[in-house]
């Protein structure tokens, strides 16, 4: 699988391009480097919120009935998306439209509106989803345990920002933010479909020639804190069973390089499929729990590997005992060679599956270079899985499984004592 050409519009805007006949639709996806990491307290959920208003108007189409009307004309399937440092927005439709597609969302990040109007409305809607945010489970105590391993900074806020910071944020603040902050020097635009090379070249050239701000925000330096609480304890009485989240603090894409396939890797072995270490020990082997999540994000300058489940309340203690005591066997004893492997075609095919489609083939890129300045294919990320040993993985989790790298995050209706999960976190 080729790699993505590399070019440039006449005006400075970097863009890829991925033409292929196997594509039976195309995408158009724009990557602004800007999100959580770049807002203030004040601001925190400004980046998020104007991701909402993009769909609510732009000066050719002034309203979100009159923007909505054009985007299906096209049948396009489209959306965005807010991180910590990264937003992105697509529209996927049939290569016929293609250049339909550009125009449009073209025409949102160049002519935005921000209706006073529909700023309000949106505001009403954000707030709801902090509402149905903190009222799952699930969100609301993966959030909590980024606070409390990361402390007040973007690394720790919500993403949608709080209800108090969102009633805070008016027109001059998002008109503001959105001049600092969307630039041609931080804003990366990938296509992927089957099309005509030249012309889509001239689609861009003709429709982001007007996206001239040549800002380059700064994010706010992260800061690494020595956890000085490692456990986090959350009573509510509307919950029926406990949830709970372990995250291991790792470093960033800067730090890591090539050893996060070692750590993904890792993740894969734990958590993937249902041979895998922690749901065979607490779902099949004890029964202990329904839901079973291992992964990690990696950013630039950090990154963390979770493992979140649920439990009764009976054996909440139980399922952190089990947990931990498996990741102390994988640290101590030999990684069976079967595991390795099976692990390892795990992780292949999850990464293949994330090529098969135009707006899969855009994330898949457009993502890793916006991280990692590189553009990897599916074929060289596989040839770096396989290669992993043994010892590289001991190597990962020596460094990062460790109880002063570890929080854990308990929700439930019950009180516990704080001490015995301290105990269990400090035998890492």
């Amino acid at each position: 699988m080729k790699v993505p050409n590399i070019f440039k519009t006449e005006s400075g805007l970097t863009y890829f391009l991925y033409n292929s006949q196997e594509l039976v639709t195309a995408t158009i996806l724009v990557l602004v480097k800007t999100g959580t990491d770049y807002e203030n307290k004040k601001l925190n959920g400004i980046s998020h919120f104007i991701e909402h208003l993009f769909f609510k108007g732009t000066k050719n189409f002034p309203s979100s009935k009159e923007l909505a009307l054009e985007l299906d004309k096209i049948g396009a399937d489209y959306n965005a998306f807010t991180s910590y440092e990264y937003t992105g927005y697509y529209i996927k439709t049939l290569p016929e439209y293609l250049e339909r597609a550009i125009y449009l969302i073209s025409d949102m990040l160049i002519n935005p509106i921000f209706d006073q109007k529909e700023l309000e409305k949106e505001r009403r809607v954000i707030i709801e989803e902090i509402n149905y945010h903190h009222d799952t489970p699930t969100s609301f105590v993966f959030d909590e345990a980024l606070k409390l391993s990361y402390g007040d900074q973007p690394a720790g806020w919500s993403i949608l920002g709080t209800k108090e910071s969102l009633q805070r944020i008016d027109q001059k603040d998002i008109l503001e933010y959105f001049k600092k902050n969307y630039s041609i020097k931080n804003t990366f635009v990938i296509v992927a479909g089957n099309f005509d090379v030249n012309k889509v070249k001239n689609y861009l050239n003709k429709y982001f020639k007007n996206y001239l701000s040549k800002n380059l925000p700064l994010k706010l330096k992260f800061q690494e804190k020595n956890l000085k609480n490692k456990f986090k304890f959350i009573q509510r009485k509307d919950v029926k069973q406990t949830h709970l989240v372990l995250i291991f603090k790792t470093k960033g894409l800067n730090y890591l390089k090539k050893r996060k396939f070692a750590l993904s890797l890792l993740t894969s072995i734990l958590g993937y499929g249902l041979s895998s270490r922690m749901f065979r020990i607490l779902r099949e082997d004890l029964g202990i729990t329904y839901y079973v999540r291992v992964n990690n994000d990696l950013y630039t300058d950090r990154g963390y590997l979770y493992l979140q489940t649920g439990s009764t309340i009976e054996k909440t203690l139980l399922t952190v005992e089990k947990i931990i005591e498996e990741l102390k066997k994988i640290k101590m004893e030999k990684i069976p060679q079967e595991e390795i492997q099976k692990s390892k075609a795990l992780l292949e095919t999850s990464i293949l599956t994330s090529a098969e489609s135009s707006l899969s083939i855009c994330l898949f890129y457009g993502l890793d270079y916006l991280l990692s300045r590189k553009l990897i294919s599916p074929q060289e990320y596989l040839k770096e899985i396989k290669a992993i040993t043994e010892n590289e993985l001991k190597r990962e989790i020596k460094n990062w499984l460790v109880g002063k790298n570890t929080t854990l995050t308990v929700l439930s209706s019950e009180v516990f004592n704080k001490k015995n999960f301290n105990r269990l976190i400090n035998t890492l």
